[in-house]
């Protein structure tokens, strides 16, 4: 009976021992919902979160492990090596001179302006923002800002109120604190699933500002190569995983 217990203790032993053995893939993440929510007791959670658990459940190669970042101080955290990927990214989103690798997600979003209805009756009232204030997630990339993230230049050009989220924003509108704010899709459709008697008060563009096909940017330094991270992402692609959890998100 001893010697199975030691037996069994080695084993276990070992396996820990080559679990921690795996190169550590580093997976970055910021606010951004549905692709990351940080609760108010520090946990995240989102479809980010849930892709990184799927690639660990895919392969046995690597570890892949979740590490937050913020909006404004990925680009820098990148360049340190604080990170290998970063997950629900475009590349002219700021990363244009920055070398890196690109891995399609094949998941598609992207940003629709909305504003009260009391203020705004035809879809004409979002063909110019003379006169009105905006309200704009700090650091979001828009193009009809040619993607421009400085405050000081977006105040040039527009009357800005800056926010911290897609949620922030949607609750200005609704409290007159701004006309008009471009808004996630995926966001808008869990916060009018979430509040459904709101969505009578809003008028909700039928042009987009951006559409984007999410994607992976991948450090060329990381411990895995673009190939892999490809081969992994078509096998969640065609086993079904990655269109479920998307689909978890209205995506």
């Amino acid at each position: 009976m001893h010697r199975q217990l030691f037996i069994l203790l080695i084993f276990a032993v070992l396996s820990v021992q080559s679990a921690h053995s795996k190169p550590i893939v580093k997976v970055a993440g910021y606010q951004f919902a549905p692709y990351l929510n940080q609760s108010s007791d520090g946990l995240y959670t989102g479809l980010s979160v849930d892709v990184v658990k799927a690639l660990n459940g895919i392969q046995s190669e690597v570890q892949f492990e979740f590490v937050a970042t913020s909006i404004g101080n990925r680009y820098k955290a990148y360049k340190m090596d604080r990170y290998d990927m970063i997950l629900f990214e475009s590349p002219i989103w700021g990363w244009q001179d920055i070398e890196h690798e690109f891995v399609p997600l094949h998941i598609n979003d992207g940003e629709l302006f909305i504003a009260l209805k009391d203020k705004a009756i035809e879809q004409q009232y979002f063909d110019n923002f003379n006169g009105k204030v905006l309200s704009l997630v700090k650091g979001y990339h828009y193009a009809f800002a040619q993607w421009q993230v400085d405050p000081k230049a977006l105040n040039n050009d527009y009357n800005i109120q800056f926010v911290r989220s897609n949620e922030a924003s949607i609750v200005s509108i609704l409290r007159g604190r701004a006309n008009i704010a471009p808004v996630t899709w995926s966001y808008l459709q869990f916060y009018l699933a979430q509040y459904p008697e709101v969505k009578s008060q809003l008028l909700i563009s039928k042009k987009w500002d951006q559409k984007y096909d999410h994607g992976v940017l991948l450090n060329p330094k990381a411990p895995i190569s673009k190939q892999q991270l490809t081969k992994w992402i078509s096998l969640l692609q065609e086993q079904n995983i990655l269109p479920r959890l998307a689909a978890n998100y209205g995506l």
